[in-house]
């Protein structure tokens, strides 16, 4: 019997059932860790770590209650690293921590959650916002087509509306696993 209610609590826990928008809370000793960024302009990031997977969202603070943005990636195992507000608070800068922890960027509408990929298949990490609303994408790998190559890796700031990039910085090469 007492199995059978912890078990019952766990998967209450882990949010079974629940329909709330509220960020995702761990309530017992063995129960999922939750994982939440500070928050930037109002929204941050929150992942429950749990087998076999993690569930992991954007999140806005309406005033009385953090809202869901953004869920997680379709069909894309890992979960929201760290997300920054643009000035304006209209777009988000969103890095999300992928399979052998590839890192990957994405413009987010902070209004309907839809993305746009930075450098898309390619190794990125979000590094912030310039004051004129400029995205700061770090990209970690080089980027080719065919014998050319493309970018170097370095830090690029993005435009949001028209994803246009310019090199900032060089920064030097990281592997992935």
């Amino acid at each position: 019997m007492r199995i059978a209610v912890l078990l019952g609590t766990l998967a209450v826990a882990a949010g079974c059932g629940g329909g709330s928008d509220a960020p995702p809370r761990a309530h017992a000793a063995k129960a999922p860790s939750v994982r939440c960024t500070h928050a930037s302009g109002g929204f941050r990031a929150c992942t429950v770590f749990s087998a076999p997977g993690e569930r992991s969202a954007l999140y806005w603070y309406s005033g009385s209650r953090w809202v869901v943005v953004r869920g997680g990636l379709p069909r894309a195992p890992g979960w929201w690293r760290r997300v920054f507000a643009a000035p304006d608070g209209q777009t988000l800068l969103a890095q999300w921590s992928g399979e052998c922890e590839h890192q990957s960027s994405y413009l987010v509408s902070a209004t309907d959650g839809s993305l746009r990929p930075v450098f898309a298949g390619h190794a990125a990490e979000a590094v912030g916002w310039t004051a004129a609303g400029l995205a700061r994408v770090r990209l970690a790998e080089q980027i080719w087509r065919g014998k050319t190559l493309l970018r170097r890796p370095g830090v690029y700031v993005v435009d949001p509306h028209t994803m246009a990039t310019s090199f900032e910085r060089s920064s030097a090469a990281r592997r992935g696993c």
